[in-house]
């Protein structure tokens, strides 16, 4: 075999064996990188994501983040946070995490419509947000005034004081003119006959007319609220407005059983 073929072939082998040193170099950089990286979604640069707003493609980006940064409940694709809202403000370079997501948009579901009710009928004893699922309670009136009355249809007396009439979720929280300000902050008076506008007080307007730019989601709302709503089904509609006549209408926060239904 001549020379100048013996040197071509070493050549050849050369190389090649430096190209499966790259190439076995390169997978070993990328199966390192794989576990020690893995992407995350996060609030685009610049972006901020206001509570109960859409979150659309431009609000977000993925990034390779380190697998000991990301957070519980952590989102790793677009397609899994667009259209959904937050709970509260998100600010730019933030993680997206599940915890801070509301799964569905507040829509009445089946066999349930939309049902909005002047404050003074209703009255919350705990903070409360939009979203919030909340126990609802009718406070009898006097037990001479109760006598007066024929029994209730929907419901059951069993207790001379209050009565648990179903757990349901707060959808809106609206002033006056119809704005959504998502939080409201009850004041409880020593006088009950006294309550009314006054049993919910504002804070002052700090940050320019907008509730939806609070750090904190349960933050007191920027104006008066005077009214709230509900997705009810027929029966819960029709126990409420007939609770109504044998008392006062007392709304409390809980905790949902995760799972469980509002209903």
């Amino acid at each position: 075999m001549k020379k100048k073929t013996l040197l071509l072939i070493s050549l050849v082998s050369f190389l090649l064996a430096i190209g499966c040193l790259f190439g076995a170099m390169r997978y070993l950089e990328d199966l390192a990188e794989e576990k020690l990286f893995a992407p995350v979604v996060k609030v685009a640069e610049g972006r901020v994501i206001a509570p109960y707003e859409p979150i659309t493609r431009s609000d977000v980006v993925v990034v390779q983040e380190e697998v000991d940064e990301l957070m519980d409940g952590a989102f790793s694709s677009l397609d899994e946070v667009l259209g959904r809202y937050s709970i509260q403000t998100l600010f730019a370079d933030e993680q997206i995490v599940k915890q801070k997501l509301a799964s569905e948009y507040l829509l009445p579901g089946p066999g349930k419509a939309r049902y909005e009710f002047p404050l003074h009928s209703i009255l919350p004893v705990t903070e409360l947000r939009k979203g919030d699922h909340v126990k609802v309670w009718v406070r009898y009136k006097p037990l001479e005034q109760l006598e007066q009355l024929p029994p209730p249809v929907n419901f059951r007396i069993n207790s001379p004081a209050a009565e648990m009439l179903f757990v349901t979720q707060l959808v809106s929280v609206k002033d006056s003119n119809g704005a959504e300000i998502y939080t409201l902050m009850p004041q409880l008076l020593p006088d009950g006959s006294a309550m009314g506008d006054v049993f919910f007080h504002a804070s002052e307007n700090r940050q320019g007319g907008d509730e939806r730019r609070y750090w904190d989601y349960r933050a007191q709302p920027t104006s008066m609220p005077a009214f709230i709503g509900f997705n009810l089904t027929d029966k819960q509609y029709e126990t409420l407005i007939e609770a109504m006549q044998y008392g006062t209408i007392q709304i409390g926060h809980i905790l949902p059983v995760e799972g469980e239904d509002a209903s």
